[in-house]
């Protein structure tokens, strides 16, 4: 598989790229980069200020900076994707299924990534298999199916393609735990559902009418009517609140044999134009770990846990199968150690400066991907 794996940009020119990108959006480009300087800056045609037109502009200029940085290092770097053709081609011949993150990858908050829906089709036309994978604990399997089939405008999309980690963790419970056994939640109504729906006997979840607060002389005397559990279970929740955590922490020491899982242990996510960073679920987790002196079992990205349960459940290849995201930590981490192929969109969390800093072969916790590209409407 040598063709996937990095080589060097010796002599790359910034205008290919650029080339290639205004063919993506020709209404929208007016200019592009010759010999590498700007002659004039590529921009966009103003008809409507929108988050996918930002999600745009910032991918095209991160990717040209890499472009840049691998062309002028003497070191080798990751393949960069200068067309819609290579990557047309090396999907057609060397990948049966795609594994696409959705937050910072199909979207943006509301907004789609440039291209996102055609691209979904087209894979959907040629015959590839296409799931999704997603660390968000928000929703459980029929609300992710929703929400992408009318985002995406791809009512074709199926409740099994969908595996988010509201799912994972009912499953990793299912193999773990005996049906009707009681699993205390911090999290969201999806994955009360999610959970619940495994056979199991649920509490915690969304408790909007409690107090925020629990007092000593309040804990002390609390009765704790969820006692005994045989499993906590952290999702995003947020409307997470010193009483959850002291209520969950009593709960994980009454039993030290109940198992403590996160959904995910995402540091934040990006909202807005901005790209504002979001507390994530990694968060919550870090709190109850140190309150409990408990390490939770992560079954998100990018937990082996995950990669094996997709490849046994949907019989794929790995060395076939392409893991197409925006982050380091979970995407590009969770393709690589699992002997998938890994693919960086720039429409996300990672930047230029990231991916500069971590020189040649990254690092454990944030890897270098095998192939970067744009953003995923290069796909198709």
């Amino acid at each position: 598989f040598f063709f996937f794996f990095r080589h060097q940009f010796t002599t790359m020119r910034l205008h290919l790229l650029s080339s290639i990108l205004i063919m993506l959006s020709p209404a929208r480009c007016t200019s592009f980069l010759v010999r590498g300087s700007c002659r004039q800056r590529s921009r966009y045609i103003a008809t409507q200020s929108s988050v996918t037109d930002i999600m745009m502009e910032d991918a095209i200029r991160e990717t040209q900076t890499l472009v840049g940085h691998y062309g002028a290092s003497t070191t080798t770097g990751p393949t960069i994707w200068t067309s819609r053709e290579d990557a047309k081609s090396f999907v057609r011949e060397n990948v049966d299924a795609l594994l696409f993150d959705c937050d910072g990858v199909l979207y943006r908050g509301k907004d789609k990534s440039p291209h996102a829906s055609e691209v979904l089709k087209a894979l959907l036309k040629n015959g590839k298999q296409v799931f999704f994978v997603t660390n968000n604990a928000a929703a459980n399997r029929q609300q992710l199916q929703a929400k992408l089939s009318d985002m995406m405008d791809c009512p074709q999309l199926t409740v099994e393609q969908m595996i988010g980690s509201t799912y994972a963790c009912s499953r990793y419970l299912k193999d773990n735990l005996s049906v009707e056994s009681r699993v205390h939640v911090i999290g969201s109504e999806g994955l009360c559902q999610e959970i619940s729906e495994s056979g199991f006997v649920v509490s915690g979840g969304p408790c909007e009418d409690d107090p925020a607060g629990m007092s000593r002389d309040e804990l002390a005397d609390y009765d704790f009517p969820d006692y005994p559990v045989d499993a906590v279970c952290v999702g995003l929740d947020t409307m997470f609140t010193y009483r959850k955590l002291a209520i969950a922490n009593v709960l994980l020491q009454r039993n030290p044999h109940a198992i403590l899982v996160s959904t995910n242990q995402d540091a934040f996510d990006l909202v807005g134009g901005d790209a504002r960073h979001l507390p994530g679920n990694g968060c919550l987790v870090k709190a109850l770990e140190h309150g409990s002196r408990r390490t939770a079992i992560n079954v998100g990205k990018p937990s082996s846990i995950l990669a094996e349960m997709i490849i046994r459940e949907h019989n794929l290849d790995p060395a076939r199968t392409m893991f197409v995201g925006d982050r380091l930590d979970t995407d590009i981490r969770f393709g690589k150690e699992n002997g998938m192929i890994s693919v960086l969109v720039m429409s996300g969390v990672t930047t230029a400066d990231t991916m500069i800093a971590l020189g040649e072969d990254g690092n454990e916790e944030e890897p270098i991907p095998q192939i970067i590209m744009p953003f995923m409407g290069m796909l198709a």
